[in-house]
């Protein structure tokens, strides 16, 4: 289905978008008022034809309010199509890219449905499988849903939706672990691991006081060397190299994507001037983004 929208529709609908990402909750018809100098009835006779076309969607009460829909999304940012996403099952990556979706019965209040045209190895997705897949390219949408039905020959999964989030647009420095903990490259691996188990963190920078950040020791580190019988060992023979770091300013999407690239789990924030002053996980990233939207 083709979308024309007037000028008037698409600026409310860029409004309603970007209030929804900045403040993470559904959106007033006064707010969007405000952001647009428009009168308020105005504004809601115009969210009311978005809604008919399927863009809007809205919730009465007092904390009610609009949200823009996953097909808004697609009508001003292009459609969700030749993208590329991992999907995970139960938080963990599977093997198996999400290359197209097409949202069915959004508006059903038994909850809405989705097709997706997957790639990968299916044999470990089965029906009643807790799936995610984002965040999406651009829209920044994660959907999360039930596996209902499985098209092997298709390669396509029916999945029954139970959760349409947005990536907010935060930088790393709010959701970060402020007074970075470091470790020093020579102390043995019994040693840092202690170190971590008392301040209750996975996992530490290694830091040489002329040399800068060395690396990344954590305890599945610790308890390789453990398995190896080298809990005596330096921590530099242990820690994982390069390092991998994100700027204080960027956007946690930006942190997620790195993440993932680099398959760690955690990234150490650096300031404006290059010097490290926090860590992010992605146990931070993902609590942010729920608290977010908790009721």
């Amino acid at each position: 289905m083709g979308y024309r929208l007037t000028m008037s529709q698409r600026e409310i609908l860029e409004t309603l978008i970007k209030l929804y990402e900045k403040r993470g909750r559904l959106v007033k018809s006064r707010e969007i008022a405000e952001e647009t100098h428009r009168d308020e009835g105005t504004v809601r006779n115009i969210i009311l034809s978005l809604k008919s076309l399927g863009l809007v969607e809205s919730k009465t009460g007092p904390s009610g309010g609009y949200m823009p829909t996953l097909k808004a999304y697609e009508v001003l940012r292009g459609p969700m199509v030749q993208m590329y996403m991992k999907l995970k099952k139960h938080g963990k990556e599977l093997d198996v890219a999400v290359s197209n979706i097409e949202l069915l019965d959004v508006f059903n209040p038994e909850g809405g449905r989705a097709l997706l045209k997957v790639y990968g190895d299916l044999s470990k997705i089965n029906v009643g499988d807790y799936i995610t897949i984002g965040p999406a390219p651009y829209t920044r949408i994660v959907i999360e849903g039930i596996v209902t039905h499985i098209d092997r020959r298709n390669n396509q999964l029916a999945l029954s939706i139970k959760k349409i989030i947005s990536v907010p647009r935060t930088p790393v420095g709010v959701v970060m672990t402020k007074g970075l903990v470091t470790l020093p490259p020579d102390i043995t691996v019994k040693e840092a691991a202690k170190i971590l188990i008392s301040r209750g963190i996975h996992g530490a920078p290694v830091k040489d006081e002329e040399k800068g950040l060395l690396g990344m020791f954590t305890l599945r580190d610790a308890a390789r060397a453990l398995a190896e019988g080298a809990v005596d060992a330096k921590v530099e023979e242990y820690m994982s190299r390069p390092i991998v770091t994100v700027r204080e300013d960027e956007d946690i999407l930006r942190a997620m994507e790195l993440m993932r690239e680099r398959n760690v789990g955690r990234l150490v924030v650096l300031d404006l001037r290059g010097n490290p002053v926090g860590i992010v996980t992605k146990t931070d990233i993902l609590r942010y983004i729920a608290g977010l939207r908790r009721p």
